[in-house]
């Protein structure tokens, strides 16, 4: 799964001299009490974390970001992160889901100019999770990030910063933006640290620029495939981490990114491509006759302990070319599981939605809802006389 090797030591470097004027936020003056975490060296043989393990190539982090179409927003986000310092070494892996023409020429563009590290490119939109996916598998890393391409990371030195915050909690683990404060505080248990507030997480973290380490990946394997095009691969993940006993950590979002908004992107334009992407996240739990969803099965298997946490991915890699171009299969097993959860599904649907039909109210809800609709003039015949009520 995870093939990072922990044999080489790495240190601090200077980022490197780029042409990009720098971020709004630096920050330079944290500098020399974090550079000392990283003056850590390893031997050979010695069982490695995230905050110590490097690739051979000095390589720590992974950072995929999934492209489909929003080519201002695309550009901002991977400009944003190239000029950010690399004293933690990064690489930037761009995973092209069958966008347009004119920014896949523009990626290839950006390739050649150095701005993207790895370039990949599917042959049409295999959904969100594919494409993560794609990224994790073909550029190993001890440390995995998925970055939305409408996400811009504001902090000069984020990933120094994040890893310092990350190291007050229980390992092994994975690392999400919070919203905001309220979102960071919501649950007891989190941390203030000399570095930032550290929050834990109930459900799942949100996907748009999440940290997961080898350690988890080991136990967990990577994105659900299951979901579609725009689907529930970040609650799928939250899921399997809570069912395995694997803490979910918050840092507080906007000290470290900014949301991007390009008019291409209106509701209305998803509408014109047909996308209801309100509708296919409902869909995930209830669907629209009433059916259970994928996400609400999955949760029920986990938690019964009748699903490996470590999902079958759909996809397999055959090929990539000298372009970055890959080929993929669907994996014949993952056809097989689908075909027979489909036919499982269906049986336990109907018994889903029948219980769903004969649900009664409680006395207390009865009692409540009788006040509220006779003051409003719409109280029904529950408590008239049998005369009165028309069935005597």
């Amino acid at each position: 799964m995870c093939n990072a090797k922990a044999e080489t030591p790495w240190v601090c470097q200077p980022p490197p001299q780029s042409h990009r004027q720098p971020l709004m936020r630096d920050d330079a003056c944290l500098d020399a009490p974090h550079a000392l975490l990283y003056h850590i060296r390893i031997q050979k043989g010695v069982s490695m974390d995230i905050f110590t393990a490097a690739t051979s190539s000095g390589l720590v982090c992974n950072v995929t970001i999934p492209v489909f179409n929003r080519p201002a927003a695309t550009q901002a986000a991977i400009e944003a992160l190239g000029r950010t310092a690399r004293d933690v070494p990064f690489c930037i892996t761009v995973v092209d889901n069958g966008s347009e023409p004119d920014l896949v020429r523009s990626l290839q563009l950006w390739r050649e100019e150095g701005r993207i590290d790895r370039l990949f490119l599917l042959p049409r939109n295999m959904g969100v999770a594919c494409a993560a996916n794609v990224g994790w598998e073909l550029v190993d890393a001890p440390l995995y990030m998925k970055l939305d391409n409408d996400t811009a990371i504001i902090r000069r030195h984020w990933l120094r910063d994040l890893l310092a915050l990350w190291r007050h909690g229980r390992q092994p683990s994975t690392l999400g933006g919070a919203f905001n404060r309220e979102m960071l505080r919501k649950m007891p248990g989190g941390l203030v640290t000399l570095e930032g507030e550290l929050g834990l997480c109930a459900d799942n973290l949100p996907g748009q620029a999440i940290l997961i380490p080898c350690a988890v990946a080991e136990q967990l394997g990577r994105w659900n495939e299951e979901y579609g095009l725009y689907g529930g691969e970040d609650g799928d993940y939250g899921l399997r981490m809570r069912c395995a006993g694997l803490p979910q950590y918050y840092y507080l979002g906007p000290d470290y990114f900014q949301n991007l908004r390009e008019e291409a992107d209106a509701a209305d334009v998803y509408a014109a491509r047909g996308i209801d992407k309100r509708r296919l996240h409902r869909e995930l739990v209830l669907r629209d006759n009433l059916g259970m969803g994928r996400l609400l099965l999955n949760k029920l298997l986990y938690e019964a302990g009748l699903r490996s946490l470590k999902p079958l991915r759909r996809y397999a890699v055959d090929d990539v070319d000298a372009a970055g171009r890959v080929t993929l299969r669907e994996r014949p097993e993952y056809k097989a599981l689908q075909r027979d959860l489909h036919k499982a599904a269906a049986a336990v649907s109907a018994r889903f939605r029948a219980h769903i039909l004969s649900f009664g109210f409680n006395a207390e809800e009865r009692a409540f809802m009788d006040v509220l609709l006779r003051r409003h003039g719409q109280g029904g015949t529950r408590n008239l006389p049998p005369t009165e009520r028309g069935d005597a």
